[in-house]
């Protein structure tokens, strides 16, 4: 059967149903029960005959004083929820809130979740961890950090291996008492060209020991932890 016989198919088919809700309305009407209706429509639509429960939901709603025999709109999601529309709104519930989940995004867009992974990917979002780093720098220690290197490499340059045989490095840092939170607790939602998240290691605390560090070319030469003084110390 070819595309337009089956539309015609279609078209009859729906006709008949219309006509036969006309009927059940009718028969309704002069107080015949649904399934004595049922049986008068089989004799004769045959195997076009809907059946006594759809018979029977027609007769309760021509009851309620309902006389459409047309269908109603039907309501809740469409076919697809993956639309333009969707996909604007979704991105901006990300951008107002980057660390909205999966879940409040479906609620919110009535969605599924297939469909919420679908617009995500289109968008190109991902949602990352954010990136441990030490410390906070300002702009004036990335300045002096970046000034020192460049002097270093200059004298390398003019020293070869020698500079650096000459050089021990010390460092020192707070190491706090304290549990940090895991990378997937501040989670949030990031572009393709959105920067990187940081989130800082040193945070206040009740409690910490200075740690010190020295080393060379070749090896650590000092490891120390140094507790703080307390009041009944001094």
């Amino acid at each position: 059967m070819t595309a337009e016989g089956q539309s015609d198919k279609m078209a009859s088919g729906k006709e008949v149903h219309m006509t036969q809700r006309c009927v059940i309305e009718f028969l309704h009407a002069e107080k015949i029960a649904a399934k004595d209706i049922q049986r008068r429509l089989l004799k004769v639509y045959g195997d076009q005959t809907v059946d006594v429960s759809r018979v029977r939901w027609w007769v309760a709603r021509f009851s309620s004083g309902d006389s459409d025999v047309k269908d109603k709109p039907s309501s809740g999601r469409p076919c697809t929820a993956v639309t333009p529309r969707n996909e604007e709104r979704l991105d901006q519930l990300i951008r107002a809130n980057r660390r909205i989940t999966t879940r409040e995004l479906c609620t919110e867009l009535n969605i599924s979740f297939n469909a919420l992974q679908t617009m995500v990917a289109s968008l190109e979002y991902r949602n990352v961890s954010a990136r441990w780093v030490p410390r906070m720098l300002t702009q004036v220690h990335i300045e002096h950090r970046m000034q020192v290197c460049q002097d270093l490499l200059n004298q390398y340059e003019a020293e070869d291996d020698s500079f650096l045989d000459r050089i021990i490095i010390g460092d020192e840092t707070w190491c706090h008492h304290y549990e940090p939170e895991s990378k997937r607790q501040p989670m949030v939602w990031r572009h393709v060209n959105s920067p990187s998240k940081k989130m800082f290691k040193t945070l206040p605390s009740a409690g910490k020991v200075m740690f010190t560090v020295f080393w060379d070319r070749k090896a650590v030469i000092l490891l120390d932890f140094l507790e703080p003084r307390t009041n009944h110390q001094l």
